[in-house]
């Protein structure tokens, strides 16, 4: 980790290393509902939906190297268009030092000021205590909890609904 740590906005520039960062941490099994990052295209499309429509979605670079994203990305219905899904992740090394506190803050202040967001869901695994513990720490509550939602290496994972109202 070098000093120069930094919080940037969505760019086309930025979906190689999004695509690379979601990927190691899909393939880590425990913090994604996937076990391997999306196709480069998928992630193309998705960074530059999220810059063109101005949507919040933020990364956190090393020295300009993508370590960490957040996004909230509305829903596409009509009807639910209001609500955001949130996504989230970031690398080992950058863990447990207050990055995603501040790229979380970063993200949500977006959707507060910028877009026609009014509440952001999400979902987390019940065994990620360190996220369930962030996510409460800036006001998202828990609205529910999916039993058995996810068999993983033969464990079932319990995942847990929480939302913020913006």
């Amino acid at each position: 980790m070098s000093a120069e740590i930094e919080i940037v906005y969505t760019d086309e520039r930025y979906v190689e290393g999004f695509n690379r960062v979601v990927d190691i941490v899909a393939r880590e099994r425990r913090y994604l509902a996937m076990t391997r990052g999306f196709p480069m295209e998928s992630s193309r499309w998705f960074v530059n939906h999220m810059a063109k429509n101005k949507y919040p979605q933020y990364f956190l670079l090393d020295d300009g190297e993508l370590v960490g994203w957040c996004d909230i990305a509305p829903k596409e219905i009509l009807e639910f268009s209001h609500v955001g899904n949130l996504g989230m992740g970031m690398l080992a090394p950058y863990r447990g030092k207050g990055y995603g506190k501040k790229l979380l803050l970063r993200t949500i202040a977006h959707a507060r000021d910028v877009s026609h967001l009014e509440k952001v869901e999400l979902a987390v695994f019940e065994s990620n205590d360190s996220a369930m513990r962030l996510y409460a720490s800036l006001g998202f509550v828990i609205e529910g909890k999916r039993i058995k939602a996810r068999k993983i290496d033969g464990r079932y994972e319990n995942e847990i609904e929480m939302a913020l109202f913006l």
